[in-house]
């Protein structure tokens, strides 16, 4: 499905030209406009079209920041027109201070980075979603990605004994990082109008306590995110945000 942009106030193209050049990444972009960062990330891909005050608020943030729309003579105006799109913080940048160089510094000098092209792929969102439903599982994608940002740089414990082996703790953690990829990889499998692994009743920490299969433990795991997203679960939302640092494997699994 193609999605057709020129009617909007803003298209992912420009709205990712703007942004790139204003030297902005997805985040700080969110942050500065008090715009939600899964709506613009989901926007610049090319599969999700948002609503109109979200867009004009967009364009009204980047153009307060100073970017100009409708300047051809701006830097990157042609390439911004061809769909081509700037590294974050290299545009109005020479070439060797973005890194670029051919050996020659003196050549480089002063030249700017050169554009990297895109293409915008779509994808199909199970329309029997609904746009609630939809942002809390982007939501959630986000939440997720930010978690395991910070759980990949923590030093592994190994244990006293055998310095080659990891420690219980270590061990919890590896699952629950595991833990977050399978959330994230069910999620998107939803919103393609999947599912994988059904949503069983009843408490996770019991349900994974009486599991007689993989499937069941797996089901038990994967409750609360299917819960606090697509059924809107308050209970299982709360538990989500009141999730501790997992200290053995039964909470890394279902915690």
């Amino acid at each position: 499905m193609i999605i057709d942009f020129s009617a909007l106030a803003l298209s992912p193209n420009e709205a990712r030209a703007a942004r790139n050049f204003l030297g902005l990444s997805q985040a700080q972009a969110a942050e500065k406009s008090n715009l939600p960062a899964h709506k613009i990330k989901r926007f610049e891909s090319g599969n999700y079209v948002p609503d109109a005050q979200f867009l004009n608020d967009l364009r009204e943030f980047y153009e307060g920041e100073g970017y100009d729309f409708h300047d051809d003579d701006a830097p990157g105006a042609k390439a911004k027109a061809r769909g081509d799109v700037f590294p974050a913080g290299v545009v109005g940048k020479t070439a060797s201070a973005a890194g670029e160089t051919d050996g020659s510094p003196s050549e480089n000098q002063g030249k700017p980075a050169r554009p990297i092209a895109s293409k915008l792929h779509h994808i199909r969102i199970d329309p029997s979603l609904s746009d609630k439903q939809i942002d809390a599982i982007f939501e959630c994608i986000e939440d997720n990605e930010t978690s395991l940002t910070a759980a990949l740089e923590r030093k592994l414990s190994r244990g006293v004994l055998f310095s080659t082996s990891i420690d219980a703790t270590a061990q919890a953690q590896q699952i629950a990082i595991q833990k977050l990829l399978a959330e994230n990889g069910l999620l998107f499998a939803k919103l393609l109008g999947r599912a994988p692994v059904a949503v069983p009743d009843g408490d996770p920490i019991k349900l994974a306590a009486d599991a007689k299969t993989h499937g069941e433990l797996l089901q038990a795991a994967m409750a609360d995110v299917q819960r606090a997203t697509v059924h809107d679960d308050k209970e299982a939302q709360a538990r989500r945000k009141g999730r501790a640092e997992p200290v053995e494997v039964l909470h890394a699994l279902v915690g």
